[in-house]
């Protein structure tokens, strides 16, 4: 299929308050939006980037993206420049290069390397599909410090890959703390998100019995990182504010993050514990009521942030649920230098993955081909 680009004929003029900042030269008094969407050209090939969601990662220069399925162990390798696939290439699945069957998540590691995760063994490979190591998270030194019903759930690498930071698993309450892994030096540091502790009060459990076992459905906060160049962010879809951790200099420091059109933090007006499928449904209705945060998407053109929020509406008898959006800019000190909502542009938050040359690629299916519809704020 040739690239095709449909240019979306209309524009959004938005009036938006001042703000201004010591540390940032440009006011975003008047935030001007436009849109277009491209198609990516597949080759003939059927693209498995189409079937999902995930955050594909990017290399450095952000001309290449890439896409992990698991399922056929292959890898997706898409020309962000030109628009098209490169090419699709078969791993192993058994050997001595086998990266099993299970390897669901994929994580790219510098430019040349991906971290394949198959429940608690890590399969490190370059891009050719060549072994490189492997990391048993059930390794004594990796578990040091941990309690028998903990486990450790990887959310990422540092950019040359030697240190890996894990959440901490737990079914008797959430943990908020990260397990920074020295993969070079075989140790380990505990990073505490205090902060993030109230995740513990913003969750939704269903426990049943059944046949003997117990059973547990949970909705709860997300605990999540991302990158920008050599800092290591950690967030949550609960909250507006972030860690910023720093590993050349082995600082962890909290950024408030302050919007003034919207709360800045899910408040927990609802059960945390409920006994029926009802009321479980009941107060899920309630968690997406009060605020919910995308990741930031980091602009390396203009050198800002990008941050979706929203809030389901009350839903009244048979209507369509409906909610509101809002759209934060902000700079590299985490002041908000512009915000406004968006509700009539976007009735749902964008599927933003990332920033490219200014502009927000958000995913879109477009007849079972991988295609973005592409956001410019002026």
């Amino acid at each position: 299929m040739k690239n095709l680009l449909i240019v979306i004929a209309f524009m959004f003029l938005i009036s938006c308050k001042e703000k201004k900042s010591g540390t940032y030269g440009k006011a975003y008094d008047e935030i001007q939006i436009t849109m277009d969407t491209v198609v990516i050209d597949s080759k003939g090939e059927i693209t498995m980037a189409v079937t999902s969601f995930p955050n594909y990662p990017q290399n450095s220069d952000q001309n290449k993206l890439y896409f992990w399925h698991g399922r056929t162990a292959s890898l997706e390798i898409i020309d962000l420049d030109k628009l098209e696939l490169i090419e699709k290439r078969e791993f192993e699945k058994e050997g001595p290069n086998g990266v099993s069957q299970y390897a669901m998540q994929g994580y790219l590691i510098g430019d040349h390397s991906l971290a394949l995760i198959n429940w608690e063994q890590v399969t490190l490979v370059d891009l050719q599909g060549n072994v490189q190591g492997r990391i048993n998270l059930n390794d004594d030194w990796i578990k040091d410090g941990l309690d028998d019903n903990e486990s450790l759930a990887i959310l990422g690498f540092s950019y040359d890959g030697d240190l890996m930071f894990c959440s901490i698993k737990t079914f008797s309450r959430l943990n908020s703390n990260i397990v920074k892994v020295d993969l070079k030096n075989k140790t380990t540091q505990l990073l505490e998100l205090s902060a993030y502790d109230k995740r513990e009060n913003l969750r939704i459990t269903h426990k049943t019995e059944s046949n003997g076992g117990t059973s547990m459905l949970t909705v709860s906060p997300s605990l999540e990182l991302e990158k920008n160049y050599d800092k290591v962010i950690f967030w949550s879809d609960a909250f507006n504010s972030i860690y910023v951790y720093d590993p050349m200099t082995d600082s962890l420091n909290f950024k408030t993050i302050t919007s003034t059109l919207t709360p800045n933090e899910k408040i927990g007006n609802f059960k945390n514990d409920v006994t029926s499928d009802e009321s479980m449904q009941e107060e899920i209705q309630k968690y997406f009521l009060e605020m919910t945060f995308s990741k930031l998407f980091w602009d390396d053109k203009n050198k800002i942030y990008y941050r979706f929020s929203s809030y389901d509406l009350p839903q009244v008898a048979d209507e369509k649920l409906k909610g509101r959006v809002f759209i934060n800019i902000i700079n590299e000190a985490f002041e908000v230098i512009g915000e406004k909502e968006v509700s009539d542009m976007f009735k749902t938050v964008p599927t933003a993955q990332f920033v490219k040359d200014g502009l927000i690629y958000c995913f879109l299916n477009v007849n079972d081909e991988l295609g973005y519809v592409r956001i410019k704020v002026n």
